[in-house]
């Protein structure tokens, strides 16, 4: 018995455990070494207190009451609790509480033996979350021991792949061979895993349904305690939509997103590579721009969305007149270029253009309607006017420009063409400072009652007067107003100047007279357009009666309503309104009984030699005739000669105007009109 106590007294010493005895009332009456090296208390420190000292905070009063309870009623409790050493740290530790009974099976002590478990638990709870991590990572892995064959996959790798891990497990990575890498990749590939211990790069893998698709591929090795290789560890992105991003990117940095065209970076290139070409066989190229003539006004009166799908359908019709070699690109706004990169002579360019020009010029069925469209094509060869790509942009852009003084044709550049280019940059420049620098002028164009002989109005005409080219022709500049939008603000500057003007001469006592005004499609757009005028007469005190604007067929015939509108309230205001050049454009006659227009003025083109042509004399009385069936008077423009002025009076055209009559006069000169007796008279 003694060897058995001496026994057990050694065991008490040595166990690794960490062993204490307390009595029933749980005073601790000893405690083993391993105690001491767990929670730092010497035997002497812990004897007569209670496991109180270890006392952590950490279970709720609720977890003791739950333990005790189990040790009354079964004899014993184990589980995981939290302590706290001499030092004050915590520590986690798997504790086992026994009972032990007396002879006569009441209580006389409790022994609790426990294991610090914190670093135990710190790995397993770092396996859990290597598991957790495993599981719903969004990347897919999979793990092969050193000959390949595949021993885990995680959830990803099968919503990525779609093989189960049931499927997948046994097998070798070969299951998801594409095909796309060739064999020399994959040496390459493992020699780099052998030699440094990993690898990643893009690889292209086959899903079950056998779909190919990339993928972001990284191998590492994994090495047992000897320094072996025991695993391989393949953790794998799908990257298609990032490689459909990157498509996307590269598709834009070259093609217009509108028309699907090259655009202006890939046209550079393009060109530049046509001119090597050109150079190294010993050939010529072409270049062509091509302008969209009067694209902004169909933008400004049928909106963007009908001029977006214009030019949609333009794009298409360059790329059906030019070979599979050739290249036509959207520069921007309606600017498109085709480059011919290998012609015999300057004629196969010529055709081309040809072809352009009659394919464009066929109807566009758009926004339920049908829309007519004419270019202008500007011609530039390698290596006959340029070596150079910005030599042949520069010669066909000229060469552009004079087509669309030529109305509506292709033009080969010729050397004279760069002083016109010149001459329109020159003016492109000087205009945005015309207005501030006071270089505008308002000149006056009389306009005559043909049956009375008196002056019933003038017509306000803009001019500039540019310090080194001189007086420069509203057709020169007018358009570049239009098109870069000054023309709002030049518009509301004349319309003042022209109230004031008229208001001075009413006060200085002059006959009262009406003043016409030209509104352009750009104008006619701007949404202030209605409360801009009113403010203008409000603040110039000029009676609305004085005052007609003129506008174009062009403006009139399309978006009705809205254009309806604007004229009623322009109506409501009290001015007079009339539609300029009528007869030159695509003249819809059905809306002139819609709208509250008052006069119709004719262009002059039906007047000049109207005496003696038989074909515009019937025109202009047919739209005499039309006019005064609507209740309209009719203004023709463009008088010059007596016999037009007799020949307009026979038929009853109401009033004139022309050189005959006037030239264009500065207000001065309208003043010379007003003291002529035999005119007012």
């Amino acid at each position: 018995m003694k060897d058995k106590l001496r026994l057990y007294a050694r065991v008490f010493k040595k166990v690794m455990e960490s062993i204490m005895i307390t009595d029933s009332g749980g005073v601790i009456l000893s405690v083993n070494p391993a105690f001491t090296t767990t929670t730092g208390y010497t035997e002497e420190e812990v004897v007569g207190q209670t496991p109180r000292i270890l006392y952590s905070g950490k279970q709720n009063p609720e977890f003791y009451i739950h333990m005790w309870a189990t040790i009354h009623e079964t004899g014993g409790w184990k589980g995981e609790i939290w302590n706290r050493r001499k030092n004050g740290d915590l520590y986690l530790e798997w504790l086992t509480i026994s009972t032990v009974r007396d002879k006569h099976g009441k209580i006389s002590n409790y022994v609790g033996i426990f294991m610090d478990i914190t670093e135990r638990k710190k790995s397993e709870e770092k396996l859990q979350l290597h598991a957790r991590v495993f599981e719903t990572a969004s990347e897919g892995i999979m793990i092969t021991d050193t000959k390949g064959w595949i021993l885990s996959v995680n959830p990803a790798f099968s919503e990525t792949t779609g093989y189960t891990e049931a499927e997948a497990l046994g097998r070798t990575p070969r299951l998801l061979h594409s095909g796309v890498q060739d064999a020399e990749f994959h040496i390459q590939m493992w020699a780099s895993i052998h030699e440094t211990g990993s690898w990643q790069g893009e690889v292209w893998n086959k899903r079950k349904n056998g779909e190919i698709y990339p993928e972001w591929l990284t191998i590492n090795t994994v090495r047992n305690e000897n320094g072996k290789i025991s695993n391989y560890v393949g953790v794998f992105t799908d990257i298609t939509e990032r490689k459909l991003s990157e498509e996307n990117l590269k598709y834009l940095a070259h093609y217009d997103v509108l028309t699907g065209l090259s655009n202006r970076f890939l046209f550079h290139d393009r060109l530049s590579h046509a001119i090597v070409q050109a150079n190294r066989q010993g050939h010529w190229a072409a270049l062509m721009f091509i302008d969209l003539d009067h694209f902004k006004l169909i933008n400004d009166t049928l909106g963007h969305a009908v001029g977006d799908q214009l030019l949609q359908n333009a794009g298409k019709r360059l790329e059906s007149c030019v070979r599979t070699g050739d290249t036509v690109s959207r520069l921007g706004g309606d600017e498109f270029t085709v480059i011919l990169p290998h012609i015999d002579e300057t004629e196969d360019a010529l055709l081309v253009a040809q072809k352009i020009l009659e394919e464009l010029a066929l109807p566009f069925f758009l926004a339920e309607q049908e829309l007519f469209i004419t270019a202008s094509i500007g011609i530039s060869i390698y290596p006959l006017n340029g070596e150079d790509s910005e030599t042949l942009i520069k010669q066909a852009d000229s060469a552009m420009y004079r087509a669309k003084e030529q109305s509506n044709n292709y033009q080969l550049y010729t050397s004279n063409m760069n002083a016109t280019f010149y001459r329109k940059m020159k003016l492109e420049n000087g205009l945005r400072k015309a207005l501030e620098k006071d270089q505008l002028r308002i000149v006056y164009q009389p306009q005559m009652d043909i049956q009375t002989g008196r002056i019933n109005g003038i017509e306000a005409l803009l001019r500039w007067q540019h310090p080194e080219m001189g007086m420069v022709p509203p057709n020169e500049f007018i358009q570049i107003v239009e098109e870069n939008g000054q023309i709002v603000e030049i518009g509301e500057w004349v319309l003042r100047s022209v109230c004031e003007q008229n208001k001075a001469w009413q006060l200085a006592g002059y006959p009262p007279l009406k003043c016409a005004i030209n509104l352009s499609p750009r104008q006619f757009k701007n949404k202030n357009l209605i409360e801009t005028v009113k403010q203008i007469l409000k603040e110039t005190e000029q009676d609305p009666s004085y005052l007609c604007f003129e506008i174009t067929e062009s403006i009139s015939i399309h978006q009705i309503e809205s254009v309806l509108t604007v004229l009623h309230d322009f109506k409501e205001i009290g001015l007079e309104l009339a539609i300029d050049d009528f007869g030159k454009g695509h003249s819809a006659l059905s809306y002139l009984k819609k709208y509250p227009i008052d006069i119709l003025k004719i262009d002059k083109c039906f007047v000049q030699g109207i005496e003696m042509d038989r074909g515009n004399a019937s025109i202009a009385k047919a739209v005499i005739d039309m006019a005064h069936g609507l209740g309209l008077r009719v203004i023709a423009e463009g008088v010059e000669t007596e016999d037009q002025l007799a020949f307009l009076k026979d038929l009853h055209c109401d009033s004139i105007q022309g050189y005959w009559l006037s030239r264009p006069l500065p207000p001065e000169g309208i003043e010379v009109f007003f003291c002529d007796e035999l005119i007012f008279g």
